[in-house]
């Protein structure tokens, strides 16, 4: 048996995933007679958790590899009605962990898809990396590669834009599985190797020993393709070797006992392989008793296994057949069918080549009701998962759709409200759009005490422009004198086409000298234009009528006094400002 880390654990790994913590009993109730009403103002109790203390708790037992009890303390958080949007993100994320380490990869992935959505609106690059990275394994362990692939490659960019090493590493090491499963042995190796170099800059030893097995892992997968490709695989083995040993001395220097079997168990897997049968035996041994002593009983029977086939490969298949045997007496491994197919692969085999033909039959057919077993239900997994992740992403379409098209709608609404109130010659304000902002410029002047002051505006001889340079030029003097009325307005102020050559210019917060002065810039732009570019002999001028409007004045009669100001202005003699 070889083990990778990332097929077994999370971020952290621990003896408690493969040996969860028992349930304790709930305390006894006492009753001692009737139930008397307590005091309500003594009735308090222990202050409810906030959720961000559940979610420290929770983060804990996934670090701790306790996965059973963090499901429980996540789906309570995300009962709570007080939990924010980010915080549910944030605990989808971590029960999505959990249900992979319990071999439920349908709740997994389905909760892993709804959390990256809610990180992807909020921007939390990092999360968003875990969770890619949970996503590709719960793919890969149930036969979906193509997907796993889609998320390493998601996690890994994730990881870089937030410029995370650690999740970088992670995502390489991800991404090393998921290529290994796909067959891509070369790649998975390169990968890991990658991680590797990537673990030894983070200094951090929990990162280099998984860096360490997993590339020892990947490097025996790799050898084995290889010789069944009939090339040398002699320098991928020994380096694989040298790995492994590097990654028991890593995890024994930490004390981790569980690193250390697992650790052993791929150094003895590594060793078979190479014929090394005296130190695999002897390594064999020594994985079981940590196993044994630490209760790490999944461990314990596949070190069983290994010494079986050990035992197999010097040549005693006698003995060998008889320690498979007798391990598959062992009802405890009906929950490890990976397990029982590989004993009778392995006893089929051996049967056959010795010519006991009923037997290895026996053993073929076990191994074939196993093999269909849980291909039955892997595909059945397998339609379940695509079956979840259409549907989250059927609604994640439908509401982008909802929401393109409600932009869609508003986009169109504007651009019908522009229309409606914007001159199509000019693109200043119209009439219509006067009616409804000149009140809230009033409103806003009287509530803040400030002058007001409104300048009617006409072309001078506008009739002649029109009948000597013709209507066109006449648009583009009108089009002309719009651009000049921007170039005195603030955003504060309105300037409007009322009609025809008449124009509107309402200035806020600003004295009556202000005023004049503003529109005595503004008769002499006009007067300066280069209008000669637009017709030889063209030349332009206005008149313009201010008044500043009194306190509690009505809009019509202060607009009628700027007017009014306007005709003193034409009668005057034109180009210049009258004020009322």
């Amino acid at each position: 048996m070889n083990v990778n880390l990332n097929e077994v654990v999370g971020d952290v790994v621990s003896a408690s995933v493969l040996n969860p913590e028992p349930t304790l009993p709930a305390d006894p109730v006492l009753s001692t007679g009737p139930v008397l009403p307590t005091d309500p103002v003594l009735q308090t109790g222990p202050a409810l958790p906030t959720v961000e203390e559940l979610l420290r708790v929770c983060e804990r037992s996934s670090a701790d590899g306790r996965h059973r009890e963090g499901a429980a303390q996540a789906e309570e958080i995300l009962a709570r009605p007080d939990a924010t949007a980010v915080q549910q993100a944030q605990v989808r994320e971590l029960l999505a962990l959990h249900r992979l380490r319990l071999g439920d990869f349908e709740a997994a992935v389905q909760q892993g898809l709804l959390a990256l959505e809610a990180l992807t609106v909020s921007g939390d690059l990092l999360r968003q990396s875990k969770v890619h990275c949970t996503l590709a394994l719960a793919f890969t362990d149930t036969g979906l590669t193509e997907q796993a692939l889609r998320h390493v490659l998601s996690a890994l960019e994730a990881a870089r834009a937030c410029g995370n090493t650690t999740a970088e590493f992670w995502a390489l090491s991800r991404s090393s599985t998921v290529h290994g499963a796909m067959g891509d042995t070369a790649r998975g190796v390169e990968l890991g190797r990658q991680a590797l170099t990537l673990s030894r800059a983070l200094n951090d030893p929990e990162v280099n020993f998984v860096a360490l097995n997993n590339l020892a892992d990947s490097c025996l997968e790799a050898a084995r393709v290889q010789r069944a490709q009939g090339l040398n695989a002699s320098p991928t083995l020994h380096w694989g070797l040298a790995l492994v040993r590097e990654a028991v001395a890593v995890a024994h220097a930490q004390g981790h006992s569980f690193y250390e079997t697992i650790a052993l168990t791929n150094l003895v897997s590594i060793l078979i392989v190479l014929n090394e049968h005296d130190e695999a035996r002897e390594q064999a041994g020594r994985s079981k008793a940590l196993a044994g002593i630490h209760g790490f009983r999944n461990l314990e029977v596949n070190n069983d296994a290994q010494l079986a086939e050990v035992v197999r490969a010097e040549g005693r298949i006698d003995d060998a057949i008889a320690m498979m045997e007798a391990q598959l007496a062992d009802p405890s491994l009906e929950d490890d069918p990976p397990l029982l197919i590989r004993l009778h692969q392995s006893l089929f085999e051996m049967h056959k080549v010795g010519g006991r033909f009923e037997q290895a039959l026996q053993h073929h057919e076990k191994l074939h009701a196993l093999t269909l077993k849980m291909t039955t239900q892997t595909a059945e997994i397998q339609s379940q998962m695509l079956i979840n992740t259409m549907g989250i992403e059927q609604a994640n379409h439908e509401a982008e759709r909802s929401q393109l098209e409600a932009d869609m709608l508003r986009i169109r609404a504007e651009e019908l409200d522009y229309q409606a109130h914007t001159d199509p010659l000019t693109r200043l304000p119209n009439r219509r759009a006067l009616d409804r902002e000149l009140p809230q410029l009033v409103d806003r002047s009287d509530g803040l005490t400030q002058p007001l002051c409104a300048a009617m505006i006409d072309m001078d001889h506008f009739k002649r422009v029109n009948d000597v340079y013709g209507h066109g030029t006449g648009d583009q003097v009108l089009a002309a004198m719009a651009t000049l009325l921007r170039g005195v307005t603030r955003e504060c102020d309105l300037a409007v086409r009322v009609g025809g050559e008449e124009f509107l210019l309402v200035l806020a917060d600003t004295t009556p000298e202000q005023a004049e002065q503003i529109c005595e810039r503004l008769i002499a732009s006009v007067r300066g234009y280069a209008w000669r570019d637009l017709a030889d002999g063209l030349a332009c001028t206005v008149s313009m009528g201010l008044a500043s409007r009194d306190a509690s004045e009505s809009v019509g009669h202060w607009l009628a006094r700027a007017d009014t100001a306007l005709y003193a202005a034409k009668n005057g003699g034109r180009d210049r400002v009258v004020a009322a």
